[in-house]
């Protein structure tokens, strides 16, 4: 709605239609840069694009895929193991503290970026073999029976939720933002980040 709101406008007026007399916010500047990108055009999906569109947001793409992968690995995979001897109530709580983690970081993105988004992917790295050791050693599970042990591991999923929510909202903002990436590149380069992640996950 801002877009088209501000669409055509400029100087004070633009000024005027972001909030008054003041300079400029940052997501006002956003704005500003998204409109002008809006009038640039999209590329169409040739291979010299597509190659063009790899070349410029490659380190955006791989962290995209990459933490999906691992988020997916945890749940469901991981998780079904975890889960398997418990009562079937726990299996369906750890979706939704998976989602509620996802929920709380995708919004996150309004208040800051991580612009460095290889931490996040790190992170997820680390959080696939603590499960992964959790899985086949079960510490955490039998050391706090009778289920305060998937308790901890449903507070776990809201940190793995959190860090797929988190590369996912700042990867998109990364997609439209970055410099270097040109800009009628930007579109192709998201979809195309969308098509390699749905491929790592299947």
């Amino acid at each position: 709605l801002h877009r088209e709101a501000t669409r055509g406008l400029s100087g004070a007026r633009l000024q005027m239609a972001l909030g008054g007399h003041a300079p400029v916010s940052r997501i006002g500047q956003e704005l500003l840069e998204a409109g002008a990108r809006d009038e640039v055009g999209a590329a169409p999906a040739t291979c010299a694009n597509i190659k063009a569109a790899i070349q410029a947001s490659r380190s955006i793409m791989f962290n995209l895929v990459a933490v999906y992968c691992l988020e997916y690995m945890i749940y469901p995979g991981l998780d079904d193991r975890e889960t398997y001897c418990a009562p079937r109530r726990w299996y369906m709580l750890m979706w939704t503290c998976y989602n509620v983690g996802v929920t709380l970081s995708r919004s996150s993105v309004v208040f800051f970026t991580i612009r460095r988004v290889w931490l996040i992917t790190i992170f997820q790295s680390i959080n696939v073999a603590g499960w992964v050791l959790e899985v086949y050693v079960g510490a955490i599970r039998r050391s706090f029976p009778p289920e305060g042990g998937y308790a901890i591991m449903a507070a776990w999923m809201v940190i793995v939720g959190l860090c797929g929510g988190a590369a996912y909202s700042n990867c998109m903002y990364l997609f439209n933002t970055k410099e270097g990436v040109p800009e009628n590149l930007r579109e192709l380069g998201v979809n195309l980040g969308f098509v390699m992640s749905n491929i790592g996950i299947s």
